[in-house]
């Protein structure tokens, strides 16, 4: 992961798009504590540069329990634009973080990723733009 602070200027040209969602995270409470230690922080947020060139950002909530509580992954798109219609990038983009996610939470189920991956590649789904 390329973690970066952009800058106040940029943020305000971007819309955050909420990607995936986790609300109770604290119900894997090694994973949250693995998440908390590899990030540095319970609740906050981080940023990074994909390879794609999108902007990111993983986003950590505490709700008191002694942990992070929930997390919500963002994608960053120019503010006035709808979604980029090239999704592809997009996806590579949310498997590369969620084999990263898998790298520093060693109680995910990495072979569980694996399969949900594979399925989805092979599922047909249509694809913006085709």
């Amino acid at each position: 992961m390329n973690f970066e602070t952009p800058s106040a200027e940029t943020l305000a040209g971007l819309r955050a798009d909420p990607l995936i969602f986790e609300q109770e995270l604290d119900v894997r409470p090694k994973v949250a504590e693995q998440l908390e230690t590899a990030l540095g922080f319970r609740a906050g947020r981080v940023y990074w540069r994909a390879a794609s060139g999108c902007l990111y950002a993983l986003e950590l909530g505490d709700f008191g329990r002694g942990r992070p509580s929930m997390a919500i992954l963002y994608g960053f798109w120019p503010r006035y634009e709808p979604r980029p219609l090239d999704d592809t990038a997009i996806d590579a983009d949310l498997e590369a973080a969620l084999r990263w996610l898998a790298d520093v939470c060693p109680d995910l189920d990495r072979a569980a990723l694996d399969w949900t991956l594979e399925r989805s590649r092979r599922s047909g789904r249509p694809r913006a733009g085709k």
